[in-house]
């Protein structure tokens, strides 16, 4: 089976994360939506979960968030897993990349990691570079939903939000937000970020920590 979860944040929130400890089994996978927050903060207890996170000897995929040490991510050796670019950190644990497609237990998981930071982390100097997606990576993004004619199993990204109209030239992730729910066809999307657990509609859930079986 697949669990979801989201938003650790660097071991402040792991309830999520036990509950799949405890119920999952042999052969069953963890993918979390963002906010891992390894390596985050320069504390003793983020460096004490930063240390239990990577010994988990259990399959995780994860997508980052806007609250992560995106450097220390990208430190990891490249490698290829489900089907696609992965930083492995461990045997068992990888970091997914941002607008590719991953096969998972005979399903398709497109991926669209980080988000836009509120000021008061730049304020608390936690706020590190490539929190948002790159047009770059956008431009992956519809490559490869093309590649797949725009038929996915299922969307994962940290942050769920649509374009807005406004007077305001829309983020990369905006625009891709917005693409994809008027051109994509798919099973169901999931978010992290919010900090809920609520179901927004028949198509769209976010995610915290209740984990939700797929």
């Amino acid at each position: 089976m697949i669990y979801l979860i989201s938003d650790l944040h660097g071991g402040e929130s792991t309830r999520g994360l036990e509950k799949y400890l405890a119920e999952s089994g042999k052969g069953d996978i963890l993918l979390i939506l963002g906010d891992v927050g390894l390596a985050f903060e320069k504390t003793e207890e983020n460096r004490r979960f930063t240390e239990y996170f990577l010994s988990l000897d259990r399959p995780i995929a994860f997508i980052d968030g806007n609250h992560e040490n995106h450097p220390y991510l990208r430190s990891f050796p490249k490698d290829v897993a489900y089907g696609g670019p992965v930083y492995r950190l461990t045997s068992s644990i990888v970091y997914l990349q941002r607008g590719n497609i991953y096969e998972i237990e005979g399903k398709s998981f497109f991926v669209m990691g980080g988000c836009k930071s509120s000021a008061k982390w730049a304020e608390m100097g936690l706020l590190y570079p490539h929190e948002e997606p790159y047009a770059e990576e956008a431009v992956l993004a519809y490559k490869n939903l093309s590649l797949y004619k725009n038929r996915v199993d299922y969307v994962l990204t940290h942050q769920y939000k649509k374009n807005a109209e406004s007077a305001q030239i829309p983020s990369p992730l905006e625009e891709l937000t917005a693409y994809i729910d008027s051109n994509v066809s798919f099973t169901h999307w999931y978010a992290g970020h919010d900090h809920r657990n609520v179901k927004k509609d028949d198509l769209h859930t976010i995610v915290y920590d209740e984990p939700i079986i797929i």
